[in-house]
């Protein structure tokens, strides 16, 4: 993917920091339980796009800036987890912001799936085409150096047929 849409050690790191302090605070902090759950499963949803186009990644070497901003807003987001498992059971009106955040991480995680990955797999599935196309072209070229003219070679059995049916008809 032409600056990688998920790439390096950096985004994986921070995807699994951010989805470990989900699944703890799930676990521990029955105040958020609604709002984490939901955020543990859009995670969950998308571990797999992760962990295939940061495979991809590696293995055609790929640099890391378009994955830059991601990365940082899950690590933001891993910090946002930690703070709501600080929050005092008391506390409504922080335990209503904290809520109100989660919500809006888990909302900008949706909304960097649904269109900035539609428009990097559009960007991708062009580049995959010119390359497909050049090399057509080039396979062509060698196809037809490579192969005697016909004229060179005397009929085909092909060519033979071909007038036999014509002759028939």
């Amino acid at each position: 993917m032409g600056g990688g849409l998920v790439g390096g050690a950096a985004l994986g790191a921070a995807f699994d920091q951010l989805l470990i302090s989900v699944i703890d605070a799930t676990l521990k902090v029955a105040r958020f339980r609604s709002d984490l759950n939901r955020l543990r499963s859009t995670l969950s949803s998308i571990r797999v796009v992760i962990d295939d186009v940061e495979s991809f990644n590696r293995i055609l070497d790929r640099p890391l800036r378009e994955t830059e901003a991601f990365t940082i807003r899950l690590t933001e987001g891993e910090k946002l987890i930690r703070k709501c498992s600080k929050v005092a059971k008391i506390n409504v009106f922080m335990r209503y912001y904290y809520s109100k955040k989660i919500s809006k991480l888990e909302g900008s995680l949706l909304k960097f799936f649904q269109m900035n990955v539609a428009a990097l797999h559009f960007r991708e599935t062009m580049r995959v085409s010119v390359v497909l196309s050049n090399l057509d072209e080039k396979v062509n070229k060698i196809i037809t150096t490579l192969m005697p003219k016909r004229s060179e070679i005397g009929p085909t059995s092909l060519d033979i047929e071909q007038e036999n049916l014509l002759e028939i008809a």
